[in-house]
Order: C-alpha cells, then sequence, then structure tokens
C-alpha cells in the first residue's frame, strides 16, 4: 500500500489505524486540528485493539484522544484525535 498523501488526508480527515501503525501515515503537514482514525474488524476481533494502539502511537507525536465510537452500526470503530 503507498503512503497516506497530504492532500487525501487533508480532505477526508480521516486516516486508517493500520496504516498509522506500519508508518505510512506523515501527519508533520496535517494542516488541520483534528483526525478521525478508522479501524474495522480484522482476525483479531473488533478493531478496537488496533484502534487504540494507534491512537497510543499517536499521543507521542501530540495527539490526544476525544473520543471513540461506531458509527450506523458498522463494523468501523473510530477515535476522533486533537492536537495538543
Amino acid at each position: 500500500m503507498s503512503p497516506f498523501t497530504r492532500q487525501p488526508l487533508a480532505q477526508t480527515r480521516i486516516a486508517n489505524a493500520d496504516a498509522v501503525l506500519r508508518n505510512e501515515v506523515d501527519l508533520r503537514a496535517y494542516p488541520h486540528r483534528h483526525l478521525a482514525l478508522v479501524a474495522s474488524p480484522g482476525f483479531t476481533g473488533s478493531g478496537v485493539s488496533q484502534l487504540m494502539e494507534a491512537v497510543e502511537h499517536l499521543s507521542h507525536y501530540g495527539w490526544d484522544l476525544v473520543n471513540v465510537t461506531s458509527v450506523n452500526s458498522s463494523n468501523l470503530v473510530y477515535a476522533f484525535m486533537r492536537r495538543r
């Protein structure tokens, strides 16, 4: 998978938790204060573990967790982050 480019990430404001953990997302030039991380269930369950790993990873780079939720009864889980 190719790294997330700055422009699409700035437009969608959503990053895949798995891509964050694989260091494919570069947030140094991200122009917004808020970001949503998304994780889908994998072989190991709900995706919450992967999402929380990505949240923990980003906390080392100045991002704080605001909220975690699923949307519209989907299997996707979202974490909403705010840059310090």
